[in-house]
């Protein structure tokens, strides 16, 4: 007995500081903060600042706060961080919501889409930010692979073999109490310490502070110093880009995926199908990016992409916005927060009719 007790105070210690240390930093918010209760924060009109410094997973922030809806909004956005300045004031409507997420792929199209579905919760209107390197296979990432159910679900749906077995596909966004005591968890937690990291977030009315902050409508302000960055730093960050002969995601670029441009049309299909306005957009680059793509042999696969889109949409009868060309929308190089991402206050600017859909 007194061997028993012995071990219990000694193990008694160490249970509680693996728990405190797991339950303070929790850097994958499974126990103090959740992204379910982010997520209902968001639901209530709240804003949220500290995601970016806490490295927080934006899917799966997203499947909590598109399950946790009571109903579908009436607009949604789709798409990579080119689209994360897209708000509820362009469309004049409170029922709005951003789904944009970062490095988006197809894939991360599919599972968003998958989500809707899944939770019943189609939109009146979609609007689908649609990227040259959407169809780049070969920068394709592994991010998705958080909501790689629904992904799942969504193809096989679209591939008529989804099975019953498949049909309720699931992420679990809440608390999860078994990682208190992890001792994985606490090794990687305990590494964040001296740096005092840790996963923290606040919740204010406030639509722009200094940090980055993520809106209850999914739309995003940039921080202080990216809002009032120098113009001429914009410049000489796009210029090393152009010396380095890199775009964005375009390198390795032979060939447009015809797989992955296919699903992108079946998605439209899809979403048509069950009553949903498709809005196809062309995010566009930058006047010294641009030049530059349409000057370098390896890159004019951004025009066939164009070309590719604007013919989906003549073929589907559906609404195209905005060009990779920035002539279009007047953009210039101060509009800019960097070499890819358009100011907020030009976004709307962007968002211009090209080709006018059935609707």
């Amino acid at each position: 007995m007194k061997k028993w007790l012995k071990a219990a105070l000694f193990l008694l210690p160490l249970l509680l500081l693996i728990g405190w240390v797991n339950w303070y930093v929790d850097s994958y918010a499974l126990l103090r903060v959740t992204y379910d209760g982010i997520a209902a924060q968001m639901a209530a009109g709240k804003n949220v600042e500290g995601l970016e410094d806490s490295d927080y997973n934006d899917r799966n922030l997203l499947a909590a706060r598109l399950k946790g809806m009571e109903e579908a909004p009436q607009v949604m956005v789709l798409g990579s961080s080119r689209v994360y300045t897209f708000d509820h004031t362009m469309f004049g409507t409170a029922s709005f919501y951003n789904a944009g997420l970062s490095e988006a792929t197809i894939y991360d199209l599919l599972a968003v889409t998958g989500i809707l579905s899944a939770e019943e919760k189609f939109p009146e209107t979609v609007v689908i930010g649609v990227d040259a390197f959407l169809f780049n296979k070969s920068h394709d990432n592994g991010k998705w692979k958080e909501l790689e159910s629904y992904a799942d679900y969504m193809s096989l749906t679209l591939d008529g073999k989804l099975s019953p077995e498949l049909a309720n596909p699931h992420k679990d966004t809440g608390r999860e109490f078994s990682k208190a005591l992890s001792l994985d968890y606490f090794r990687y937690n305990v590494t964040l310490l001296p740096d005092r990291k840790r996963f923290a977030v606040n919740y204010t009315d406030e639509w722009e502070t200094e940090g980055y902050l993520k809106h209850c409508d999914g739309s995003v302000s940039y921080q202080r110093e990216l809002r009032e960055v120098n113009p001429a730093d914009v410049e000489e960050m796009t210029r090393q880009a152009m010396e380095e002969h890199v775009v964005y995601r375009m390198t390795d670029y032979a060939e447009i995926d015809e797989g992955h441009f296919s699903r992108l049309s079946e998605l439209v299909d899809y979403l048509s199908g069950a009553g949903v306005e498709v809005i196809l957009y062309l995010p566009p680059y930058s006047p010294m990016m641009y030049n530059y793509i349409e000057s370098e042999e390896a890159f004019q696969i951004t025009l066939e992409v164009e070309k590719k889109v604007k013919n989906l949409a003549v073929e589907k009868d559906l609404a195209l916005y905005g060009s990779y060309d920035p002539a279009g929308c007047g953009l210039e190089m101060t509009d800019l927060y960097d070499v890819y991402h358009v100011k907020t206050e030009k976004t709307a600017d962007t968002y211009y009719p090209v080709i006018t859909g059935r609707r």
